[in-house]
């Protein structure tokens, strides 16, 4: 009622029968598929935004592709995991696929007019989370209250924990290598701490563009729904960029956490369900420490000590990621 909707999809049936039980008064169509909605209206959905957040946007994601024009992406497990299917069926239906991290939307920016041999590197930026100026020993025993305090972004817990590990930034780098086909041997990670530059582009001859803004997911989001860089969002919600002074640092990804950029460069040279075990385990972990079962260092050590001994293979279909997403937490759980 609020954003005043005329169409509403809800899958859980119980759900379903109790919404459309409550709104029966009101001039909204309710259905309990997206099959049902299409049969009415006949046409694809113009834009679709997939933001449910960790493997269970895979599902919607997939079903969705086939009745939009285009479809938004927020959603990082959803490329990490099954790109291969995302990628194949939306090339089949001939559906754009929009990325809306603030990260891969400046990129998509960065590169347009581009050609691919005349980019050196393209860097995505970090903000480090709150503990950027930590060690790896000195934050071992930071607790679940400081972690989600992140400085610059307001966040859910789980995803604020990822841009405190440094874990975040290796998966927007995979999403990178495959939302844009790009060599992973020219992707890196710089720690920028005002979050105002998200992502440089370093082209051959040794001259750098970035792409800057307010930290805000206002401006992404904007250009998705509306196609273009709108002045209104930009007065609406007070994002202009020099409204006062700003200051630009840029730091190189911390040594002693380096070992998640050589897993990120695996998953992307080498693909299979590399990308499935990367973040099970971290999923796994996160969840364990914000439980208090583990400490923040420990989450490190889960990641190191099991990505390597889960064995890869290859994964062709929604059913085989949730049945090897199950083996992964079956070998964790031991």
């Amino acid at each position: 009622l609020e954003f005043k909707a005329h169409n509403i999809v809800i899958n859980n049936k119980k759900s379903y029968l109790k919404l459309k039980k409550k709104l029966k008064n009101k001039k909204i169509n309710i259905f309990n598929n997206i099959n049902e909605f299409n049969l009415r209206f006949k046409s694809k959905i113009d834009f679709t935004m997939s933001a449910i957040s960790g493997l269970d946007g895979l599902k919607p994601t997939l079903d969705l592709i086939k009745f939009s024009k285009n479809i938004a992406i927020a959603n990082k497990e959803s490329i990490i995991c099954g790109w291969n299917l995302i990628d194949k069926k939306a090339r089949k239906y001939k559906t754009s696929i929009l990325p809306i991290d603030s990260e891969h939307f400046s990129i998509m920016n960065l590169i347009k007019g581009v050609q691919k041999q005349e980019i050196e590197k393209i860097y995505l930026t970090a903000s480090g989370g709150p503990f950027r100026n930590l060690t790896r020993k000195a934050m071992a025993h930071v607790t679940p209250e400081e972690a989600v305090a992140h400085p610059n972004w307001d966040m859910g817990s789980k995803i604020t924990i990822d841009s405190a590990t440094l874990v975040n930034k290796c998966f927007e780098l995979i999403e990178a290598k495959f939302l844009f086909d790009l060599n992973p041997d020219s992707l890196g990670v710089l720690v920028h701490p005002e979050s105002k530059i998200h992502s440089l582009v370093e082209l051959n001859d040794g001259s750098v563009e970035a792409q800057l803004s307010v930290p805000s997911m206002l401006i992404p989001l904007s250009y998705g729904l509306l196609g273009h860089h709108s002045e209104k969002t930009r007065n609406t919600f007070s994002l202009d960029m020099f409204g006062d002074n700003i200051s630009l640092n840029l730091q190189k990804f911390p040594e002693d956490r380096y070992q998640l950029i050589e897993i990120a460069i695996d998953v992307m040279k080498n693909k299979q369900n590399r990308g499935l075990v990367f973040a099970t385990i971290n999923d796994f972990a996160v969840r364990r420490y914000l439980n208090e079962e583990i400490s923040f260092g420990e989450i490190y050590n889960l990641i190191f000590t099991n990505y390597e001994k889960i064995p890869k293979k290859e994964i062709s279909s929604l059913d085989e990621i949730r049945t090897n997403r199950l083996e992964i937490l079956d070998y964790l759980n031991k």
